[in-house]
């Protein structure tokens, strides 16, 4: 096994997936301030952020519930998205926040995400919990912690990794909290070490990737953090799935490789034939990894487009492009044997849900959505 890590050396600036894209959208996208009508009244919610001209409502984290229906977060208002198992659109609000990121749904039947507050520059955080009923319960998390990557652990509580008020160099930490909102912290010994994504994988343990320092880490139960350094520099190891074949695999941003981690600690890498940056790596029905990719540029300028790559266990990779040239964010795998993915425009663009079967068959279903 290799052992853990004990070395610090120098590191590249480079933030979390959620925390990058939060400080280049947010500064354009949300405006900040609220009047109150009649003093002294009770203390405003945050203003519904405002979206540049030409911007659309845009569909960003799915996820699955027990019945089927797939939900999804929007990008830019305080609501979420159900598209039942007949098809049928409903948007329901959320609590007094920004928007919500990062959804998934527990074995308990409830919603779980993230609540992003923003004012400008400034940006905080908690965990909403939704039940079907459309009741919302807020839990904030102490120490000015935001909350990055979610999941829940083999102990069924929410796991989570977070950064302090969402700077780079700041303390990090990974978080447990119960169905009943206890939260628990556990620091990482290194502050800005950039944890992203976090999943529940071998062992009864929890794997989380820090992208700007290249590790993988591993938690137990208990909180204790094992962190192992992968053998090439400027790995930025980005999102993490536990594979079929009882190993993590992980992306590397910014480059063509996706990387496998055994329990054992040895690593392998993958060439892709196309490079961008991952959104996402998930197991698909057919037992293959599938990963969400962008290519440089942004939504609908020249050379930029989003992908689907199905990657097999043995490194076997195909490439599926977004026909429309959006870029494609987050992607499910669900129980009917498909996968459905959230596409995003810059600027206009038209808003849609994809899905795409194993054999790499795209639709993309248009959403009227309101704002």
């Amino acid at each position: 096994m290799r052992p853990p890590l004990r070395a610090r050396g120098a590191r590249p600036r480079y933030g979390s997936t959620l925390t990058r894209w939060l400080y280049a959208c947010l500064l354009a996208v949300l405006a900040a301030g609220c009047v109150p009508e009649n003093p002294p009244p009770p203390p405003p919610p945050p203003a519904q952020p405002t979206l540049p001209a030409g911007m659309v409502v845009q569909p960003s984290s799915l996820a699955e519930d027990a019945q089927g229906d797939v939900w999804f977060t929007l990008l830019g208002v305080p609501k979420i998205g159900r598209l039942d198992r007949n098809g049928k659109l409903t948007e329901f609000p959320l609590p007094p926040v920004s928007f919500g990121a990062n959804l998934v749904c527990g074995a308990d039947g409830n919603l779980w995400m993230i609540g992003i507050m923003a004012a400008g520059a400034q940006i905080t955080a908690n965990i909403i919990k939704r039940t079907p009923e459309g009741a919302a319960v807020i839990y904030e998390l102490p120490g000015g912690f935001v909350p990055e990557g979610l999941t829940f652990g083999p102990d069924g509580n929410l796991w989570f990794t977070a950064w302090e008020r969402a700077q780079p160099e700041a303390a990090v930490a990974i978080g447990r909290m119960t169905l009943q909102g206890t939260v628990t912290i556990f620091p990482l010994p290194e502050r800005g070490s950039g944890p992203v994504s976090i999943v529940s994988g071998p062992e009864s343990n929890l794997w989380f990737t820090e992208a700007p320092v290249g590790r993988i880490g591993r938690v137990a139960m208990d909180g204790k953090v094992t962190e192992y350094r992968l053998p090439r520099k400027g790995a930025l190891p980005a999102q993490i799935a536990a594979g079929p074949d009882g190993n993590l695999w992980f992306t590397e941003n910014f480059s063509d490789r996706v990387g496998r981690f055994t329990p054992a600690a040895m690593v392998s890498e993958f060439t892709l034939p196309v490079s961008g940056q991952y959104q996402a790596i998930v197991v698909g029905p057919d037992h293959n990894l599938w990963i969400a990719i962008n290519r440089g540029g942004s939504a609908g300028s020249v050379g930029a487009a989003g992908a689907i790559v199905r990657l097999t266990t043995a490194g076997v990779a195909a490439v599926f492009p977004l026909p429309g040239g959006a870029l494609v964010t987050s992607l499910l795998s669900r129980r009917d044997g498909t996968l459905w993915f959230t596409e995003r425009w810059s600027i206009g663009g038209p808003t849609n849900i994809g899905r795409i079967t194993t054999a790499g068959q795209i639709t993309e279903m248009p959403l009227k959505l309101g704002e």
